[in-house]
């Protein structure tokens, strides 16, 4: 999902909290790795730069609200620091996948592996009062494996080439729809939910990722620039839809002609993949209507919902354009 997104929910006051966890997580680690994982995570972008989103942390703060009825305290911000530290190894794992063999690869890689044991210290910290702290854990690390299973399948294809649109969808289902289940499925355990009541914010969880992780690859597709999805032959939804359609091939030089633009443009790759995003959304609307049922508190959950949705409406709007058109 959009990493600048500025349409995020969370409060001032909550985002600072989460971010005062997460540094206080850091702490527990050598100090010649500290230092560099908190340069890290003050990127743009990600969880400790003022203006990152932090979607994953305000989800698992807004799923535990839902169950509690309470306001995030320390299990609470526990779970968002974990989810969020889980959520930035997978980002750095694709920035490393993505660039070049020089550079800070083999760095990056390791304080992605830090982040992975610092979000799982932080895990079992927060399942320690819970219901049932072995099924929590348990479930922790068999959704983020399945999450992997995504990032797996998504550098395969891109290796590979030739991706089928069904299994580039299973490799964003699997990728960002995974980290959503992932986070909301934690947190709704920790925060004592049942295994129906789980399962729904699972899927509530995934398919608001899915959608999300959709439209970014609207908008990445066919940007300006060398780093376009198109450029880097991503087998993405919207790059496998534009090649099957016989779209014209990328220069050797990685960057997009004025034709190139306006045959993806022409293609039905965006009109294409923003039916699928709809999909996604309207079934995240549905299990929040069904988890209003069961009379879980969703009021945040609902202006989550919403701030991903708003944060999407450009992209939308352009491919209804170009049905018009």
């Amino acid at each position: 999902m959009n990493r600048t997104a500025p349409s995020t929910p969370g409060s001032d006051t909550m985002l600072a909290a989460l971010r005062q966890k997460i540094l206080e997580v850091l702490a527990d680690l050598p100090p010649t790795i500290r230092a560099d994982l908190v340069a890290l995570l003050g990127r743009p972008g990600y969880v400790l730069h003022a203006d990152a989103p932090c979607r994953a942390g305000v989800l698992a703060l807004e799923v535990h609200a839902a169950v509690s009825g309470q306001p995030p305290g320390r299990t609470a911000l526990l779970t968002a620091a974990a989810v969020e530290l889980q959520m930035e190894a997978a980002y750095l794992f694709d920035e490393v996948a993505d660039d070049p063999p020089n550079g800070r690869r083999c760095e990056d890689l390791a304080l992605a592996i830090a982040l992975l044991t610092a979000g799982g210290t932080a895990a079992v910290d927060a399942a320690a009062d819970c219901r049932d702290p072995s099924a929590s854990l348990r479930r922790f690390c068999t959704a983020y494996g399945e999450a992997c299973a995504g990032q797996f399948l998504d550098a395969m294809l891109q290796r590979r080439g030739a991706a089928s649109l069904e299994e580039a969808l299973e490799a964003t289902c699997l990728k960002s729809g995974g980290l959503g289940g992932f986070i909301a499925g934690f947190a709704a355990r920790i925060a004592g939910a049942d295994e129906e009541g789980v399962a729904l914010f699972e899927r509530f969880g995934s398919s608001t990722f899915t959608f999300g992780q959709l439209l970014d690859d609207m908008r990445d597709a066919c940007a300006q620039g060398e780093l376009s999805d198109l450029a880097q032959h991503k087998a993405t939804l919207p790059v496998v839809f534009y090649s099957q359609e016989g779209g014209s091939p990328v220069g050797l030089d990685g960057m997009l002609s004025q034709d190139i633009h306006e045959t993806y443009e022409s293609s039905g790759a965006p009109l294409y993949v923003a039916i699928v995003a709809q999909v996604y959304m309207s079934r995240a609307r549905r299990d929040l209507s069904l988890l209003a049922r069961r009379a879980y508190a969703v009021g945040g959950l609902g202006r989550f919902l919403k701030s991903v949705e708003l944060g999407a409406e450009e992209i939308l709007s352009a491919a209804r354009v170009r049905l018009v058109a």
